[in-house]
């Protein structure tokens, strides 16, 4: 008779919100990480901090932040932690969002519809709240980003009202469109 480890973790559910709504860069970071739909944060504030980078703040009840939902092996949420210098830059924190899983037929995920309640996580900076510009590759990054969430069904009038306000379209230097 054998034994199944009762100690095995399950996978964790995590909500990229910045460069990491970028599918492939995901997958290039997290190997086994699984695409799920897109995540939406309410009661979160969006901004590029002034390292350069995406961060989310607590916000007012009118705030929130959208993302995509990615399904993390241990070994893959392991892996994030080093990549997002945690405990030193960024602290994960258990999020309740709303995700709307991708349709079956690899269509968008549609927000109009009624989404689950899932905990996810999220990795935030409490120290690094002060608003900057956003680095040159970080751009780039966040156009593929961008790319992806439009592709994926994320509200347009986020992408525009939020995302853009830090993000220019184009590689950040030659006004070239990017993804």
């Amino acid at each position: 008779m054998t034994a199944t480890s009762s100690t095995a973790k399950a996978a964790t559910i995590y909500l990229g919100f910045g460069s990491n709504i970028w599918k492939q860069q995901v997958k290039n970071r997290c190997h086994t990480s699984e695409y799920l739909g897109i995540a939406r944060l309410p009661g979160y504030r969006w901004f590029i901090a002034a390292q350069g980078g995406a961060n989310i703040i607590q916000g007012s009840d009118d705030d929130e932040v959208w993302g995509l939902a990615y399904s993390l092996q241990p070994e893959d949420e392991a892996a994030l932690d080093v990549l997002e210098r945690m405990p030193v830059h960024f602290t994960k924190e258990i999020v309740q969002v709303q995700l709307w899983d991708q349709e079956a037929d690899d269509n968008p995920a549609d927000p109009a519809q009624a989404p689950r309640i899932v905990a996810a996580i999220v990795y935030i900076s409490h120290e690094r709240t002060a608003v900057g510009e956003p680095r040159k590759e970080y751009v780039i990054r966040m156009n593929h980003a961008i790319a992806d969430a439009l592709s994926s069904g994320i509200p347009r009038a986020y992408i525009e009202n939020v995302l853009r306000k830090w993000i220019p379209a184009g590689d950040g230097e030659s006004g070239k469109t990017v993804g």
